[in-house]
């Protein structure tokens, strides 16, 4: 990433958020779905890309669901087993080659611009630095009265409202298509933990394969149901919006 701040995740941050065996837990598997159900109305435009990928979790569901997805990340880490043709780590994103940066029409950046200090100027760098850029697919945690430990933990700035968001976004010249909140069932039992345990964990708990993982992949659904069924107004621990460049 850019806008004068190293946002990468250092060895800590990565082992605590992304151990192995990370994609098998129910927030991953909620918003993976959620993030295909965002990103396939555009998928045909061009190419996507996301910008702050990690090891390519997001990356490998939706290549596994048909979108033409590669990743970049800042960090220099080892992306996940058979990635290692569409995710490129140690980069910058605005350092690729321009004959790979005049392809993309999507830009994903999922829970990344939480980390920036500056996100409009980082929007803005690249909206520039894309030529072809038309659409950015966003996640960031939301709600400012959640933030704990565990944002302190992985450096956000801030945790979002829809409203912020929205201001953001015009700020750095595009304009909000969609935008709703997502894990509504998480906001309550969040504010019930922050206010008697006071901490977040700061690890994902990965499920072991068998029994876990299926009640994992339970919980993933109904929570993906969740956000389905409720209304996108209604207050969840993320929020996930679609904005498009203006011309």
């Amino acid at each position: 990433m850019s806008g004068g701040t190293d946002t990468a995740f250092d060895a800590l941050q990565f082992s605590s958020i992304y151990p192995e065996g990370v994609e098998r837990h129910y927030w991953n598997r909620c918003r993976n779905k959620v993030i295909l159900d965002t990103v396939q109305p555009i998928s045909n435009l061009g190419p996507l890309l996301e910008v702050g990928c990690g090891k390519g979790l997001v990356v490998s569901f939706l290549r596994n669901h048909g979108c033409d997805v590669r990743g970049v990340e800042l960090a220099d880490i080892t992306p996940l087993p058979g990635m290692e043709p569409y995710v490129k780590t140690g980069c910058n994103a605005l350092d690729l080659a321009i004959g790979d940066r005049v392809q993309v029409r999507t830009i994903l950046l999922l829970d990344v611009i939480e980390h920036l200090e500056d996100p409009v100027s980082f929007l803005r760098q690249l909206r520039n630095g894309f030529p072809a850029l038309r659409n950015l697919v966003i996640t960031v945690p939301a709600r400012q009265e959640l933030f704990s430990n565990f944002d302190e933990f992985n450096g956000h700035f801030r945790r979002y409202d829809l409203a912020l968001l929205s201001s953001q976004v015009e700020l750095a010249g595009a304009h909000l298509n969609q935008a709703g909140y997502f894990f509504h069932a998480l906001y309550p039992a969040a504010r019930a933990q922050l206010r008697f345990a006071k901490r977040r964990s700061l690890r994902f708990n990965v499920p072991a394969k068998g029994l876990s993982s299926w009640l994992h992949a339970v919980l993933g659904h109904a929570c993906y149901w969740d956000r389905k069924l409720l209304p996108a107004s209604w207050k969840g621990s993320s929020i996930i919006a679609r904005a498009e460049f203006r011309s």
